[in-house]
């Protein structure tokens, strides 16, 4: 392998780092443009017993189903790892997931890994097909009062009016840039 080689795979895992963080970002702030624009349009979600099938209906299912049952998402990902093969590439990523119900409940912590087969069509770079399965699943009570007192932070947002929007001009909503 060239340094050319070597270089533009770690290119092409940047990018494919951008596609994970891209679809975090999305869920987390509930922007269907931008998760949308992370998979091709003919790409397979397998999303557990939830959901299996075309990307465009697990949009419809975690937008219209899924995600109106909380308050607040959040997803880290945690291990990352790529194998690039000119055009193809494949990914595990290692995630947890929060989620604060509406109206009260228990809140849950998650962990799953991702199993991404990324394609360059046309000189972009997106999933093509994602498989997750999980690791472990937690639900703890909730105590509001702990986002309070000396610790209190302003509290994030679902949708467009979270305070990155309005703090970094670079992270507007929609598809992510190719």
């Amino acid at each position: 392998m060239t340094i050319d080689d070597e270089v533009r795979d770690l290119l092409v895992k940047q990018r494919l780092h951008e596609l994970e963080m891209a679809y975090c970002r999305g869920v987390d702030r509930r922007d269907r443009d931008l998760i949308a624009s992370i998979y091709f349009e003919d790409a397979v979600e397998e999303h557990g017993s939830m959901h299996s099938g075309p990307v465009s209906e697990f949009l419809d299912w975690a937008f219209d189903t899924f995600l109106p049952q909380f308050e607040i998402v959040a997803h880290y990902v945690l291990n990352e790892w790529y194998q690039v093969d000119g055009d193809r590439a494949e990914g595990e990523t290692h995630r947890i997931s929060y989620h604060r119900p509406k109206g009260g409940g228990d809140q849950r912590f998650a962990a799953c890994r991702t199993f991404n087969r990324y394609e360059c069509r046309n000189g972009v770079w997106k999933i093509a097909h994602r498989a997750v399965v999980r690791d472990w699943i937690v639900d703890a009570p909730l105590d509001l009062g702990l986002l309070g007192g000396s610790f209190e932070f302003p509290m994030s947002r679902s949708d467009g009016s979270d305070a990155s929007y309005a703090q970094l001009s670079m992270f507007g909503r929609g598809p992510l840039a190719s």
